[in-house]
């Protein structure tokens, strides 16, 4: 009798969690395939012109009501519809097999593979600043799109007053693009997002079978993100290559093919830094923890060496000032931020506040409290060498919490530490600060 109400149980058995799975899958197919119109206000892009190469093979299915003054709501209120689904899924992902969710993962990875490139521009600036370095012969850390609107991909860019601000890795694996066709260039990064993103989910399956952490949930809280999808692979950016690097270097430390090899793992992971510079974020917390710092330490010594070599070979001394990709921005301020949103409220409550000053003391303040956690939870790490994940994840979402420029696709930054945290807390904040952050570059 007790066999039998186990099989009752039993993933293979349970209904409702594989209704909640097909409606995420429908709601996210529309949010993959009708932004896929001419003019469509999702697609960014589109200001620069709506070739059928840009909205992809869902042509047929685009919805005419995107390429209206109420695309933002419409898309807005469907991405809450799957965000809401998104939750259900991540509370509920050991009553799925491990085979179904990555089957869906796969499957909405395709889907969003094929979608137009959706709420960005910046694929577009990646081949912009390759094309200014090969076609212009242009340093792409100190010219801009600006300088070169007689090309191409300039009516497609984003960021056209902006330096590269990418690392110098990044910059270089990007330059073979230059010479394809900019439609091609396109296609070929969108791959790469895709690619990227599942190696990344596998590598964190990995390592949670390593770390007894349940893989279904941990494969579900990324890979079934709507983050991870309508941003990520999407709209093709290179957070997924970032995270890729960090967790490969995890998985060779923790010897997860193999015996663990602290030294390379550190050496891997610091390389991350040469795509963007927030990858140095959960460094220090891989490095407390280490049974071996020494050699991890000389790992990513090595690592962070090689990256400046080769942004000074490559690029010169211009580059040097982009690898700090996260103080770069602090400049600019999201409206969704959560400091803007703080002086906002400020501004609400008192009003005629000075904006400015009122920004420098609450950026000040918040500075202070994620100098004051990440302190701590170093301490944590370093005393309790097994909690260094999690406190990687709540680190991150701290620095998430006070940047002034927030992004829904830096949400991968945070979902793997929490993937694999075992922390329920952790879970929900990622889950409620995934939700909010949705509705940034959301057309209004």
């Amino acid at each position: 009798m007790e066999t039998a109400a186990r099989a009752t149980l039993s993933p293979a058995r349970s209904w409702g969690p594989r209704i909640l799975l097909a409606a995420f899958a429908l709601v996210s197919l529309w949010l993959a395939a009708a932004p896929a119109v001419a003019q469509s206000q999702i697609v960014l892009a589109t200001v620069g012109g709506s070739p059928d190469w840009l909205l992809g093979v869902f042509r047929f299915a685009g919805a005419q009501s995107l390429a209206s003054s109420d695309a933002g709501w419409i898309y807005y209120g469907v991405l809450m519809l799957a965000m809401l689904l998104y939750a259900g899924l991540v509370w509920q992902a050991q009553a799925l097999t491990l085979r179904l969710v990555w089957t869906a993962v796969i499957g909405l990875h395709v889907v969003f593979l094929l979608a137009p490139p959706l709420l960005s521009q910046d694929v577009f600036s990646y081949i912009a600043y390759a094309r200014l370095g090969v076609v212009h012969e242009l340093n792409p850390y100190a010219y801009r799109p600006f300088d070169i609107p007689q090309d191409p991909v300039f009516g497609f860019a984003g960021s056209k007053d902006a330096v590269n601000v990418y690392g110098p890795f990044f910059a270089l694996l990007t330059y073979p693009l230059a010479w394809l066709p900019v439609a091609s260039a396109f296609w070929v990064l969108k791959s790469l997002a895709m690619a990227a993103s599942l190696a990344l989910i596998y590598l964190v399956g990995r390592i949670a079978a390593k770390i007894d952490v349940e893989p279904r949930r941990a494969v579900a809280i990324i890979g079934l993100c709507p983050a991870t999808l309508v941003h990520v692979v999407g709209g093709a950016h290179n957070e997924a290559m970032v995270m890729l690097i960090v967790f490969a270097g995890i998985a060779v430390s923790l010897g997860v093919f193999g015996a663990a090899r602290a030294g390379t793992g550190g050496f891997v992971s610091s390389l991350a830094i040469g795509v963007k510079a927030s990858a140095a974020v959960p460094l220090p917390f891989m490095l407390v923890a280490a049974r071996e710092r020494s050699r991890m330490f000389l790992g990513m010594a090595a690592g962070a060496a090689l990256t400046l070599l080769t942004a000074l070979v490559a690029f010169g001394s211009d580059a040097v000032g982009a690898i700090n990709l996260i103080s770069s921005n602090q400049d600019r301020s999201s409206r969704y931020s959560i400091p803007h949103k703080t002086v906002d409220g400020i501004d609400w409550l008192f009003g005629g506040v000075d904006r400015a000053a009122t920004t420098d003391v609450v950026r000040g303040v918040l500075l202070l409290l994620l100098v004051a956690l990440v302190i701590y939870l170093l301490w944590r790490s370093f005393r309790l060498p097994d909690t260094w994940i999690a406190n990687a994840g709540w680190a991150t979402l701290g620095v998430l919490v006070a940047s002034a420029w927030l992004v829904p696709w830096y949400l991968l930054w945070l979902l793997p530490f929490t993937a694999l945290a075992r922390n329920r807390a952790l879970t929900i904040a990622t889950v409620v600060f995934a939700g909010y952050t949705m509705a940034i570059t959301i057309p209004f």
